[in-house]
């Protein structure tokens, strides 16, 4: 009798408690392990969306011998779109111009519907144009359901990766901007987002700007038109994805990209004024340059690339026609934090030179072997590009 008994004893409370720690501890180990796991398939099946989309873009150029973009990058890029961040302008996207193209041409009708049989006025978006004050006649429509869609088309991705950003962050999003007529249901052009519901940022070349590269602003400028331009045009624009890098509520995750005050930490170095002196212009140089192809910067000083520091080597060439730009698991287009880590400060930009040169002093990056080398400054982030 008493054997049985014995045979039948439960847990001890001591033993139930080293249970529930070692449950305790391999979930602690666990969890991270799944989590990194969950991130890096959501940065490859970005990286997979994106190298898709470039293909896209590189299979519309060869059949219309141009770029896809219904507009041009230089109206873009115009104070009409761009605005200012205290008096936002039209807001419309490199990236919503790019879907206009590779959409189908069943998603656009030019003065109303494409067809005035099908559907009604209210399912359309109407002056879908970076431009104010479009005559109606030639006023581009778009049907935000029909875009990946029909004839003509080039490019459909997931519907889950097409987000119709607003300017309410209550929505879920906080596009600035938006001057363009939302349809009856308030949807907008859609904006391709990453598997983390991120904005993915599309840098598109100004193939109109012929002025060879001899300082930075020819390279990238903040707008192609008003205060801030250079005359000429630059290579690239600041301002063709404003309303995004201006929004303090963007995409799925509700992210402030604007300069947050002491918040530094959290920072976007692509921030519209994040110092004095637009730095974020610096930085967008860095990331757009071909590090193949380094000149000397005319107004900055310096007899050569060999006795150069970083602030006077700026890219002479880009490095690619079109970038596509996702902000990693960070949801951070560039973040700060990231970039010290590599860089040893925390100042608030990179520069192109800092490929090649020390970003304190300016001596040249060497290897163990001390030769002269170079570094990759994308390294120092967890953002995710793709050029075309």
């Amino acid at each position: 009798m008493d054997q049985t008994r014995l045979s039948r004893r439960g847990f001890t409370l001591i033993e139930l408690l080293v249970v529930v720690a070692i449950i305790a501890l391999l979930v602690g180990l666990l969890l991270p392990a799944l989590s990194r796991a969950r991130q890096a398939a959501n940065t490859t099946a970005t990286k997979n969306l994106m190298s898709q989309l470039a293909a896209a873009c590189a299979s519309f150029e060869t059949d219309k011998r141009r770029a896809p973009g219904y507009f041009s990058v230089r109206e873009m890029g115009s104070d009409e779109n761009v605005g200012s961040a205290g008096s936002p302008g039209r807001g419309m996207t490199a990236m919503e111009n790019i879907l206009l193209d590779l959409g189908g041409k069943d998603a656009i009708g030019i003065g109303g519907r494409a067809n005035p049989n099908v559907g009604n006025d209210s399912d359309w978006v109407k002056d879908a144009s970076p431009i104010n004050n479009t005559p109606a006649a030639a006023q581009v429509w778009v049907n935000p359901d029909l875009i990946g869609a029909g004839q003509g088309n080039y490019f459909a991705p997931p519907k889950k990766n097409l987000v119709y950003l607003t300017y309410s962050s209550s929505i879920g999003a906080g596009q600035v901007g938006s001057g363009i007529t939302p349809r009856g249901d308030g949807k907008t052009l859609p904006d391709l987002v990453d598997n983390n519901g991120q904005p993915i940022l599309a840098w598109q070349q100004d193939d109109a700007s012929r002025v060879p590269v001899s300082k930075r602003a020819d390279f990238v400028a903040a707008r192609s038109s008003g205060v801030g331009a250079n005359p000429g045009g630059s290579r690239f624009y600041w301002g063709t994805n404003a309303s995004i890098l201006r929004s303090t509520a963007s995409g799925a995750n509700l992210v402030n990209n604007t300069a947050i005050p002491g918040n530094p930490p959290d920072l976007s170095l692509l921030a519209e004024q994040v110092t004095p002196g637009n730095a974020e212009l610096d930085t967008l140089a860095a990331i757009l340059g071909n590090p193949g192809n380094p000149v000397l910067d005319s107004t900055q000083g310096g007899s050569s690339l060999q006795t150069a520091n970083a602030n006077q080597i700026i890219p002479g060439s880009a490095r690619g026609k079109i970038v596509f730009h996702a902000p990693g698991a960070d949801y951070i287009y560039l973040a700060r934090r990231q970039g010290a880590k590599l860089f040893g400060s925390d100042d608030n930009k990179i520069t192109f030179g800092m490929t090649f040169k020390n970003s304190a002093g300016g001596g040249n990056i060497t290897d163990t072997s001390g030769k002269e080398s170079s570094r990759n400054l994308l390294d120092a982030f967890d953002d995710v590009i793709v050029a075309n």
